[in-house]
């Protein structure tokens, strides 16, 4: 019996994200085709019912990993609550747990290094995912301006993610823990004295 077209896409989307938490946890180039859809339940011989190329399912779960990452932060981010900025992303982001789980982590501090590496497509899907997720956070930022707002969060995010990467590549785990929480102590330092100079305005 043929699978009707909700079915086909159900199916379609259980290999996306399956493929997106494998390649998030193991690397862009460590993958076969035959492992991402033997993690999706599914036989080597179905892939190209759904893709044309391995490329193509590595550029859809990397759109998949961004859009899941943008929705992810921006609500940790917005449960400050009265607290304007980061804190509670940053004191998330920067946590042991996250850096051991980079198969449900965040796709920017997972992928980001590898995909310049990559095809132009999966290059510029990455792009595109990132300006929505600065777009996205700029609007929790204190700052007044939006030139101001998306400098204040480009530099938070370019912090955790650097700080996550290195934190995952150290084989030390003093090492590796010393460099989440000078981060992290750095971060929130500067997300105070932000709403702080906020307050006195």
């Amino acid at each position: 019996m043929r699978k009707s077209r909700i079915e086909t896409a159900q199916t379609r989307d259980r290999i996306v994200s399956g493929a997106s938490a494998l390649l998030r946890e193991r690397g862009l180039t460590n993958v076969s085709v035959a492992q991402l859809m033997s993690n999706a339940g599914m036989t080597h011989g179905g892939f190209y019912a759904h893709f044309g190329s391995r490329e193509h399912l590595v550029a859809e779960a990397i759109r998949f990993a961004l859009a899941q990452a943008a929705q992810r932060i921006y609500v940790c981010a917005l449960k400050d609550g009265r607290r304007p900025g980061y804190s509670r992303l940053i004191e998330r982001y920067l946590s042991p747990a996250h850096r051991d789980n980079p198969q449900s982590g965040c796709a920017l501090a997972s992928l980001g290094s590898e995909v310049a590496r990559e095809s132009e497509e999966a290059r510029s899907i990455f792009s595109e995912g990132f300006e929505a997720l600065i777009a996205l956070l700029a609007k929790l930022s204190p700052e007044r301006t939006p030139k101001a707002r998306r400098t204040h969060v480009l530099c938070v995010i370019s912090a955790l993610t650097g700080a996550l990467v290195l934190a995952r590549a150290v084989n030390d785990p003093k090492a590796s823990e010393e460099i989440l929480l000078a981060v992290k102590a750095s971060r929130l330092a500067d997300e105070k004295r932000r709403a702080d100079n906020r307050r006195d305005d």
